[in-house]
């Protein structure tokens, strides 16, 4: 009854508008007719704004269909080039499949909270570190990257560094990339100061790390913690403890950069940034332990536990992945330059002698 009652009174004020106030409209506009002529144009401008959206939708969904029309024509033309190859890896998945589902599961299945409770604080599933403590397991997949990536660095620097040439090849031109990708992020590659090396090097190492720890997870290694129990290995940055030392080295690498360069005053600039360490390490710890979360409760119920863990694992890994790694390091390299770049002379004031 409401609606009707609020259409009747809009309906009436209209009409009293258009036979009693419209007709006395001037070129001198009153103050309610100024008022009535700026609705005219917002509702103008809200109407051609609503037009080109929707031109602006139809062809993203004309563009999106014409997409999957293509998709679904490579899809079809693979799948009839391939067919045997498809039926043998369907009878292969659904055999493995079927004796997913007629194994029995464990007796006792460990409540949600408390291994949502185990992913944050690290509490239940620890693991002895050769006997001589019980450590979180996030510890041993930190000292297992970066042990992966200090072998993989000595092996380049001795095998494939010293054939690099003026013609690259492959690996050379991806090695290429990826240093210029990181330096452009960090703002390196747009500077001309003589701090590039040492601030390259720092953001080329930690972007390393924390692509490369937070693809980790995705190896699924395995530890077995005091209880005897088996635990995956997690991306060593989903531990609030090693976030805080990556944030806190990041903030002491600018730091430094600051004192070397401009001495007091680039301390004083870094010292301002003092919420940037704590920023920077909820970032990552945030980021990377919700990821752990819903694959981990995804991985928990067994009717998502099929084809699911797949999808979501991968997705919320490798954003992770690029997400983090280009946040921290376009962060370190844009905060470095603030407080290493010395201050722009002030222009001279005129010269009134003249």
């Amino acid at each position: 009854m409401g609606e009707y009652t609020l259409t009747v009174v809009v309906l009436a004020l209209a009409a009293l508008v258009r036979l009693l106030v419209i007709p006395k409209f001037t070129l001198m506009p009153g103050r309610f007719q100024l008022v009535l002529e700026q609705c005219v144009r917002l509702c103008d401008a809200a109407a051609g704004l609503l037009l080109k959206v929707g031109q602006a939708l139809k062809a993203a969904a004309v563009g999106l269909l014409r997409g999957l029309v293509r998709v679904a024509r490579a899809v079809a033309g693979f799948c009839a080039r391939h067919v045997a190859e498809l039926i043998a890896w369907g009878v292969v998945i659904g055999v493995l499949l079927l004796l997913c589902m007629l194994v029995p599961g464990a007796p006792e299945h460990e409540d949600i909270n408390v291994a949502m409770r185990d992913a944050v604080l690290h509490d239940e599933n620890r693991v002895s570190l050769f006997g001589l403590a019980e450590v979180n397991p996030s510890l041993i997949a930190a000292m297992t990257v970066s042990g992966i990536l200090l072998i993989g660095a000595l092996l380049i620097r001795l095998f494939l560094v010293p054939k690099l040439s003026l013609v690259p090849g492959r690996f050379q031109l991806v090695l290429e990339e990826i240093i210029n990708l990181l330096d452009g992020l960090a703002g390196v590659a747009d500077s001309k100061s003589v701090k590039i090396p040492f601030i390259g090097a720092y953001v080329f190492a930690a972007g390393v790390y924390i692509f490369t720890g937070t693809l980790f997870e995705l190896i699924g290694l395995q530890a077995v913690t005091t209880h005897g129990t088996s635990v995956t290995l997690p991306a060593p940055l989903s531990d609030v403890n090693a976030a805080i030392c990556m944030g806190c080295l990041s903030y002491l690498v600018i730091l430094f950069g600051g004192t070397v360069h401009r001495g007091r005053k680039g301390v004083v600039a870094a010292l301002k940034e003092f919420s940037l360490p704590i920023s920077m390490s909820f970032r990552l710890f945030g980021a990377l332990l919700s990821g752990l979360l819903v694959t981990d409760l995804v991985y928990h119920y067994a009717a998502l536990s099929y084809g699911v863990p797949v999808i979501v694992g991968v997705i919320f890994t490798l954003l992770h992945a690029v997400v983090q790694t280009y946040v921290l390091t376009m962060l370190v390299g844009m905060y470095y330059h603030e407080v290493t770049e010395e201050e722009e002379p002030k222009e001279n004031s005129v010269d009134l002698s003249a």
